[in-house]
């Protein structure tokens, strides 16, 4: 009984968190970003609800005003174009569309593989699918990824790679010639690529950053994972959606209908088309901000270097630091939400190689992060007097 699930823990990001809300700590943990919607995006999902828009249920491929502002606006980002009858699928969510994507293009004993430490679901959802999750190791201290190291682990059961870029949590953003490798090994050995973008637009040098979705020789082997949850601050409505080739669309559709019946709330579709009509550059705005909390927080890890080894993240929104004094990343974040009330994600948490770091995310809101790092400083400095006075006694008791 429960054979999938016995062994899959709950989500340690979320557990934190709750814990964190029941103790009113200040947190660092969850990767919300801490943006109000635009009025006019919250209007557009109220004025749904009251013109009777949201009473029934919608088309299980997303409504196709939402599909065709997508279709648009990827084009002018990107200038990569997505049929937006044929290649866009709106989903619950972008782990939602992950899912029915994985589910649909690979089968029950086959192996996905997956460079760690990486987002904690992808470390089980291919074990409640029946998929074989095979780990890569990202390359510390700066976390790249050696595409002969995930050659090395491709076997005959291997049919895909899930590829989080920007990745969380290391910051990790890939250079034009590391995706161009990627891809040419997805077409090598007919694996397909399952990238998870939601942090597209969150990197240091955005001028810089290529998406995979931007070489036309992997179009064919690529679902690309999307959400409206960081670009748009939308988390709690649960808009995200998938760019597919479109005989996979229609194949991923079947199982996404099964599982939904329709797409994200309708409400909430109506609220993502007028981000995307009326509020295209909004991504861009919150990449501002971010970069220049990063810089608040890449100042207060300086005056802890004593404590902390730091690398500034190239995309995403968090700091993936490694504890200098520290052997238990999960014992330290514990206490340091108990005893200092300050939620922080141990390294651990995101698999295999994570162990002896803590995420920590500048999404918060700058009093926050502020308020964070005094109670950390204020942390260490009391369990650094403790050890202190620890020794004094125990050398006082004669022993050594």
């Amino acid at each position: 009984m429960f054979a999938k699930t016995k062994e899959i823990p709950f989500s340690p990001i979320k557990r934190i968190q709750a814990e964190a809300q029941e103790r009113g700590a200040v947190s660092l943990a969850q990767g919300i970003p801490r943006f109000l919607p635009p009025l006019g995006v919250r209007r557009a999902a109220i004025a749904a609800i009251e013109e009777g828009k949201a009473d029934f249920y919608g088309p299980p491929q997303g409504i196709p005003e939402l599909r065709r502002k997508i279709s648009e606006w990827h084009l002018a980002v990107e200038k990569a174009f997505y049929n937006p009858y044929e290649e866009i699928l709106v989903t619950a969510g972008a782990l939602q569309g992950l899912s029915v994507a994985l589910a649909t293009l690979l089968s029950p004993g086959e192996e996905v593989l997956i460079p760690s430490p990486s987002y904690p679901p992808f470390l089980n959802l291919p074990k409640i699918l029946g998929l074989r999750p095979i780990f890569v190791p990202l390359e510390s201290p700066s976390w790249r990824l050696r595409v002969a190291d995930l050659k090395k682990e491709i076997t005959p059961q291997t049919r895909g790679i899930i590829l989080c870029h920007p990745n969380n949590p290391t910051g990790t953003v890939y250079s034009r010639e590391e995706l161009g490798e990627i891809s040419q090994l997805s077409r090598k050995y007919d694996l397909w690529i399952f990238a998870d973008e939601v942090y597209r637009f969150f990197v240091a040098d955005p001028r810089s950053y290529v998406s995979l979705g931007q070489l036309s020789e992997v179009r064919d082997r690529l679902i690309r994972v999307m959400s409206f949850s960081k670009a748009f601050s939308l988390s709690g409505w649960r808009v995200g959606y998938l760019l597919v080739p479109a005989p996979a669309a229609q194949e991923i559709l079947k199982t996404h209908e099964m599982m939904t019946t329709a797409a994200a709330s309708l409400p909430a579709q109506y609220a993502a088309r007028e981000a995307l009509e009326s509020f295209p550059d909004l991504p861009h705005e919150f990449n501002r901000i971010l970069n220049s909390r990063k810089e608040r927080m890449a100042r207060r890890l300086q005056k802890l270097s004593e404590h902390f080894e730091v690398a500034k993240p190239e995309g995403a929104y968090y700091f993936f630091v490694k504890l200098k004094k520290e052997s238990d990343d999960r014992d330290f974040a514990q206490r340091l939400l108990r005893e200092a009330g300050v939620a922080t994600v141990p390294g651990s948490a995101f698999g295999k190689g994570g162990e002896g770091y803590l995420r920590l995310s500048f999404a918060a809101k700058e009093g926050e992060i502020e308020e964070a790092f005094d109670r950390l400083e204020e942390f260490l400095v009391s369990r650094k007097e403790n050890a202190r006075w620890e020794k004094i006694l125990a050398e006082a008791a004669g022993v050594t």
